[in-house]
């Protein structure tokens, strides 16, 4: 049987790598999105409890800043949503009370390697874009020949492409409140702005 990405996402909601017992949430893709191949891959760091733990949907019609910004910032670029498919480094959060949104750490990065790489092989993307540092890790260990990537800092380097393998990256600052305070408002469209230039170019 072929892999799909409904099965990988039903498949993750079992994992019990990082929690143990701890019951986990895990947001499913969003349907507007492609559910098969896809013209750009764009990859956060992991779903939130305001917005996909809402909706239960990793969607950029979430109610929560860092979706609402990826929102406005996506739009500019004219693409197709049903050519994009929107995915997280870390799959999941925790579904316990004191649980409060953090930032995935290395091990679950690393745990979460094995669904980030059966969604990439489906989605077969000419583009990966990821957003934020944890993203640029996630894929890091994805592509760990690639010399580009490995040396790749946000800090120092945002606004370049990674061309040494295929499919591109483009590494970008989150959309959250934090990354707009790293990375300006108006400076973080400017790089969006460039996602049709580089399509064009691969």
């Amino acid at each position: 049987m072929s892999d799909t990405l409904k099965q990988i996402f039903l498949e993750a909601k079992d994992c019990r790598f990082c929690y143990g017992a701890t019951k986990i949430n895990v947001p499913m893709y969003d349907p507007k999105n492609t559910s098969g191949s896809a013209q750009v891959v764009f990859i956060g760091e992991r779903p939130g409890r305001q917005g996909a733990g809402k909706t239960n949907f990793i969607s950029f019609d979430n109610d929560d800043p860092s979706a609402n910004f990826f929102k406005e910032c996506f739009l500019l670029t004219n693409l197709n949503r049903k050519n994009i498919f929107i995915t997280n480094s870390c799959l999941c959060y925790p579904d316990c009370g004191e649980y409060k949104d953090t930032p995935p750490i290395t091990k679950e990065i690393r745990n979460c390697q094995y669904w980030l790489n059966r969604q990439l092989k489906i989605t077969n993307p000419t583009l990966i874009v990821t957003l934020g540092a944890n993203a640029l890790k996630a894929i890091k260990s994805y592509f760990p020949k690639s010399k580009q990537l490995n040396e790749f800092k946000l800090s120092r380097d945002i606004g370049k492409i990674v061309t040494d393998i295929f499919p591109f990256i483009y590494p970008l600052f989150h959309t959250s409140r934090l990354g707009r305070a790293n990375r300006g408002e108006e400076l973080q469209k400017k790089d969006w702005l460039r996602i049709p230039e580089i399509l064009k170019s691969n």
